[in-house]
């Protein structure tokens, strides 16, 4: 399986936006699961999500597809978001020669 972790964050008074933006936007496909999504608020709303491609082969068409789905907040003004491809650590230590 393989991963990929967005964060992001966006200010208080657009937050309803944000929401009924994510009403709107096109679904993932099947392959692609929201594992977790965490939120945590200080000054702007600051979000974790992660997504798991179950199958490693459709990584890239998974990462277009969650990259598509967040570009539908880019109108929105403070916006922010960081797509992350993650390693588990088994996968990055074999990298190393450690796994």
């Amino acid at each position: 399986m393989a991963y990929i972790v967005v964060t992001g964050s966006f200010p208080a008074h657009v937050g309803k936006e944000v929401g009924q933006t994510f009403l709107k936007l096109e679904k993932l496909p099947d392959f692609v699961k929201t594992e977790h999504v965490f939120n945590t608020a200080r000054d702007d709303y600051a979000f974790f999500t992660i997504y798991e491609i179950e199958d490693e082969s459709r990584y890239f068409e998974g990462l277009k597809a969650i990259t598509k789905r967040f570009s539908g907040y880019m109108n929105i003004k403070g916006y922010k978001y960081t797509l992350h491809p993650v390693l588990e650590a088994k996968d990055a230590l074999s990298m190393i020669g450690l796994g």
